[in-house]
C-alpha cells in the first residue's frame, strides 16, 4: 500500500468514526447538562477515562486478536477449499482487526466530541426560532402567501397587480427562496456542533499506536516506518503534504468558525437539555463499553500472565534498574513539559478571553499540535538542522519543544474542562485568610485554596504529564540518543510477540507513574500543613 492509499484509507476511517460518534456525543452532552454540579464533575472523569488510557497499553493487549479467535476454535483455521483458503483467512482476520480498531477509535473519540459539544457556544438560531421557521414554511402555512380577494371581486383566478408582479420578479422563485432560507437556518442551527465532529476526525486520523500494533494500514504507520527505515527527511516531509492538506481542510473552517464566534459575541443562554428516557441509558452504555474495551479487558489480558513475568523481572536486578531509570527519565521530561504547557496555556487562555489577538495567538499555537506529533516532529527535525539551531537538535531542548507543541491543544481542552467543572467562588477570600496570624486559620485557608484552585491545576499537570510520558512518536524522533524512554523500548519489543516478561514490563510502566502521582496527591495534605503553619 502506497502513502496515498494509506492516507485515503485513514481519512475514510476517521470520517466514518466521526459520523457514528457524533449522535452519541449529543446524547452524552444532554445527559451531562441534566446532572447536578457534584455529579457532573464525577461524570466528566468517567467520560474522559477512555481517552486518558495509554494507547500503547490498549494496543498491546488487543494485538493478535483475530489469531486468538482462531485459536479458540470460533472458526476453522486450516487451509482448504472455499472460505478456508489462505487468502480468505487473511481477509477475515484483517476484517476482524479493522472492526476492532474502529471500535477502539470510536470509544476514544466520544470523549473529545462530548467535550467540544458541551463547551461550544449556543447556536445563534435557538430551538424556538427553528421551530417557528418550520411552522411558517410548512405546506399548511402557505395559505398566508396567497392573494386576498375583496368582496367585489368576481369569481375566477386571482390576478396580481403590477406592484405584486414586480415584487415577485424581484424575489425570484418562492420555493427556491424558502429552500435557501431553510438551509441557512439549518446551518446556523448546526454551526456550533460540527467542530465536535472535526476534532473527532482529527484525533482518529492521527492515530498511530493502535493501528501499528493491530497491524492495520494508516498513513502514520507508513510514514513512521519509512522514516525509521532510512527514508530521506526531505522525502518524508514531501510525503506529509497530503495528510497536512487533509487536516487543513478540517482545521481552517474550524478556526474561521472560532473567529466568527469571537466576533459575533453571542449572548444567548444555553438551551435546556431535552430529557428523554434513553439519554441516561445510552450514556452509561457508551461509558461502560469504553471502559471495558480500553481498560477492563486489556487489564485482564495483560494481567493474566503477569505474575510469572513479575517474578522474572524481580529476579533480574539489572533489568528492573534499567526499567526504573527509563521510567524516571521519561517522568522528568514529561513533568517538565507538562509544567511549561500549563504555564503557556494559562497565559494564552487569559489573553484569548480579553483580546482578539489573543484568540489568534491561541489558534496559531494550537496548530502544530493539532496536525499531529508525527508531522510536528519531522518539521522540527528539519528546522533544528539549520545552522543556528543545530546545537539543540537531539537534546533535551528539542524533546521538550516537541512535547510542549503537542500538548498545547490538549492543555486548552483540559483548561476548559477543569475550569468549568469546579466552582471558583471564594478564592479571593481564601487568599485573604492565608495571611492570617493564626496558623490554624492559615492552614484552613491553604486547604480551601487547594480545593478551589490548585487541585485542578495539579491534576491537569498530572494528566498532561501522563500523556507526554506515553507519547511514542515525539520521543522516537526528538529524544537524545543516550535516553530511551520506557514506552519506546517496549514498543520495539512488542513487534516480536507477547510473553510474560513483556506483559509485566508493560504493567509496571503503566502503574509506576500512576503510583507516583497518587503518592504525590496523598502527601500534598501534609506538605500544605507544613507550608501554611
Amino acid at each position: 500500500m502506497t502513502m496515498t492509499e494509506a492516507c485515503v484509507y485513514s481519512l475514510a476511517r476517521s470520517l466514518v468514526v466521526g459520523l457514528v460518534a457524533w449522535p452519541l456525543c449529543r446524547v452524552q452532552t444532554n445527559w451531562l447538562r441534566s446532572l447536578s454540579d457534584r455529579r457532573r464533575a464525577w461524570a466528566w472523569w468517567l467520560v474522559f477515562l477512555p481517552f486518558l488510557c495509554p494507547e500503547l497499553w490498549t494496543g498491546y493487549a488487543w494485538s493478535g486478536f483475530a489469531a486468538r479467535l482462531t485459536g479458540m476454535g470460533l472458526w476453522p483455521s486450516a487451509a482448504g477449499t472455499g472460505t478456508r483458503q489462505p487468502l480468505a483467512i487473511l481477509g477475515r482476520d484483517a476484517l476482524v482487526d479493522e472492526v476492532l480498531l474502529d471500535l477502539l477509535l470510536l470509544f476514544r473519540a466520544i470523549p473529545v466530541g462530548t467535550l467540544a459539544l458541551y463547551f461550544a457556544p449556543p447556536p445563534r438560531v435557538s430551538r424556538a426560532a427553528w421551530y417557528c421557521w418550520q411552522q411558517a414554511t410548512s405546506p399548511t402555512a402557505r395559505i398566508m402567501h396567497t392573494p386576498v380577494r375583496t368582496a367585489g371581486d368576481q369569481a375566477g383566478p386571482a390576478e396580481l397587480s403590477p406592484r405584486d408582479t414586480s415584487t415577485r420578479e424581484q424575489t425570484g422563485n418562492p420555493r427556491y427562496n424558502r429552500w435557501r432560507a431553510s438551509l441557512q437556518f439549518w446551518l446556523e442551527r448546526q454551526g456550533a456542533r460540527w467542530p465536535a465532529w472535526a476534532l473527532m476526525t482529527l484525533v482518529t486520523f492521527q492515530e498511530f499506536e493502535l493501528a501499528s500494533l493491530l497491524g492495520r494500514p494508516a498513513w502514520t504507520v507508513w510514514l513512521f516506518d519509512a522514516q525509521v527505515g532510512g527514508l530521506a527527511l526531505t522525502e518524508s516531509l514531501r510525503k506529509t503534504l497530503l495528510p497536512v492538506l487533509c487536516q487543513a481542510t478540517v482545521l481552517l473552517p474550524l478556526m474561521i468558525w472560532a473567529f466568527r464566534q469571537r466576533a459575533s459575541a453571542t449572548t444567548n443562554a444555553c438551551e435546556p437539555a431535552p430529557r428523554h428516557w434513553y439519554t441516561s441509558l445510552v450514556s452509561w452504555l457508551a461509558i461502560g463499553l469504553g471502559l471495558l474495551f480500553l481498560i477492563g479487558l486489556p487489564a485482564l489480558h495483560v494481567g493474566r500472565d503477569t505474575w510469572n513475568g513479575l517474578w522474572r523481572v524481580v529476579q533480574s536486578p539489572s533489568q528492573f534498574r534499567t526499567l526504573l531509570s527509563e521510567i524516571g527519565a521519561g517522568l522528568v521530561y514529561s513533568l517538565t513539559a507538562a509544567g511549561l504547557t500549563t504555564f503557556a496555556v494559562a497565559i494564552l487562555w487569559r489573553r484569548a478571553q480579553s483580546t482578539r489577538w489573543g484568540t489568534i495567538s491561541l489558534c496559531l499555537c494550537s496548530g502544530p499540535g493539532l496536525i499531529g506529533p508525527l508531522v510536528t516532529g519531522l518539521a522540527l527535525i528539519r528546522l533544528l538542522q539549520e545552522p543556528g539551531l543545530r546545537l539543540i537538535y537531539k537534546t533535551p531542548v528539542s524533546l521538550l519543544l516537541g512535547l510542549v507543541l503537542w500538548l498545547l491543544p490538549r492543555g486548552f481542552l483540559l483548561r476548559a474542562l477543569l475550569q468549568n467543572s469546579t466552582p471558583t467562588q471564594g478564592s479571593h477570600l481564601a487568599r485573604l485568610l492565608s495571611v492570617a496570624p493564626a496558623p490554624r486559620v492559615r492552614g484552613a485557608a491553604g486547604e480551601l485554596l487547594w480545593k478551589l484552585r490548585w487541585r485542578r491545576e495539579f491534576w491537569g499537570v498530572v494528566v498532561l504529564a501522563y500523556w507526554a510520558f506515553f507519547d511514542l512518536t515525539t520521543a522516537s524522533l526528538l529524544a537524545p540518543v543516550t535516553i530511551v524512554s520506557a514506552p519506546v523500548m517496549l514498543y520495539n519489543q512488542m513487534h516480536f510477540g507477547k510473553n510474560a516478561t513483556l506483559s509485566a514490563l508493560v504493567l509496571l510502566t503503566v502503574l509506576i507513574p500512576l503510583g507516583i502521582f497518587a503518592v504525590a496527591g496523598w502527601s500534598r495534605r501534609f506538605l500544605s500543613v507544613w507550608l501554611w503553619r
